[in-house]
C-alpha cells in the first residue's frame, strides 16, 4: 500500500515528502511512517538543504489508519511493540536529520498526523488547519510521542485538554499557544512556505544540525524511556473491552 501513498520530490537541494492518500484524508499506516523515515534517511545521504513534509489535496493527515488496530487483539504483544517501535524509529530519523524539516500543515492535523508534525523542526500552517488528539474517543492511549513532546510546546494544561477531551483547536489558537511557528492565509501559504524553505536552505546544514542537538539536549532526560512506556500503555489500553468496542464502532460508522 504505502509505496503509492508517499511521494518524494527533490530539486535544487529542496525536497518535499508528500502524504498522498487523499481518499483516506491522508491517514497513516505503520508502513507509511516507516517509508517517510526511509525517505528522510535517503535525503540525508543526498545532502539536501531542507525537507518539507506535507499532505496532498489541502490536508496534512487525519491521523493513524485505524483499520490495522483491531489486529492488536490477536497479535503477540511483542509483535505490536515491534510495529510501534518501527514508527518511533521513523520519527527519530526525522528529528536527527541535520537539514531542517518543515511540516506544512493544512486541514486535518490529527492524532498521529499531529505527532508526525511534532517530530519536525518547524511547523507552518494555513488558516484551514485544525489540530487535535482524538484517541481518547476510542479509548486509546497516546503512543507516538504526543503526550511526551507536546508539553514542551504548549504546556501541561493544553496537552491534557487535547488528550483528555479529544477536541480540536483551530490554527489561530495553535499559533497563540506555540504549537506552530508561522500562520498564513491559504492564499499566501505556498509562497510563504517557499520563502521559509529559501531562508533555511541559505544557511549551512551543519549549523542547523548543531542547533538541533543543542535544543534537543534540553529536553527532559527521561523522554526516551517515556516513549517506550507509551508503547506498553497503548498495548494495555487496547486490551480493554471498552476500547475494542469503541474502535469497532468507529470502523463500522
Amino acid at each position: 500500500m504505502s509505496e503509492h501513498n508517499i511521494r518524494v520530490e527533490e530539486s535544487d537541494g529542496r525536497a518535499t515528502v508528500t502524504i498522498d492518500r487523499p481518499e483516506k484524508a491522508n491517514s497513516l499506516t505503520g508502513a507509511m511512517f516507516v517509508e517517510i523515515g526511509d525517505a528522510v534517511a535517503e535525503l540525508a545521504d543526498a545532502g539536501v538543504d531542507v525537507v518539507t513534509i506535507r499532505g496532498a489535496d489541502g490536508t496534512f493527515s487525519a491521523g493513524v489508519d485505524m483499520s490495522d488496530v483491531p489486529e492488536w487483539g490477536s497479535e503477540n504483544p511483542l509483535a505490536v511493540r515491534d510495529q510501534l517501535e518501527s514508527v518511533h524509529d521513523a520519527l527519530r530519523t526525522i528529528e536527527e536529520l541535520d537539514a531542517p524539516v518543515v511540516a506544512a500543515l493544512e486541514g486535518h492535523v490529527l492524532g498521529g498526523g499531529l505527532e508526525l508534525a511534532l517530530a519536525c523542526d518547524i511547523r507552518i500552517a494555513d488558516d484551514s488547519a485544525r489540530f487535535g488528539l482524538p484517541e481518547s474517543e476510542m479509548g486509546l492511549a497516546m503512543d507516538l510521542g504526543g503526550a511526551q513532546k507536546l508539553p514542551g510546546f504548549v504546556g501541561e494544561g493544553l496537552t491534557k485538554y487535547l488528550v483528555m477531551t479529544g477536541r480540536s483547536i483551530d490554527a489561530e489558537r495553535a499559533y497563540d499557544a506555540g504549537l506552530i511557528e508561522e500562520l498564513h492565509d491559504a492564499s499566501s501559504f505556498d509562497a510563504e512556505l517557499r520563502a521559509l524553505e529559501d531562508d533555511l536552505a541559505g544557511k549551512p546544514t551543519y549549523v542547523h544540525g548543531l542547533a538541533k542537538r543543542q535544543v534537543h539536549s534540553a529536553r527532559p532526560p527521561n523522554i526516551e524511556e517515556s516513549m517506550q512506556q507509551a508503547i506498553h500503555h497503548a498495548i494495555a489500553a487496547y486490551q480493554e473491552e471498552e476500547t475494542q468496542r469503541r474502535v469497532t464502532d468507529f470502523l463500522e460508522d
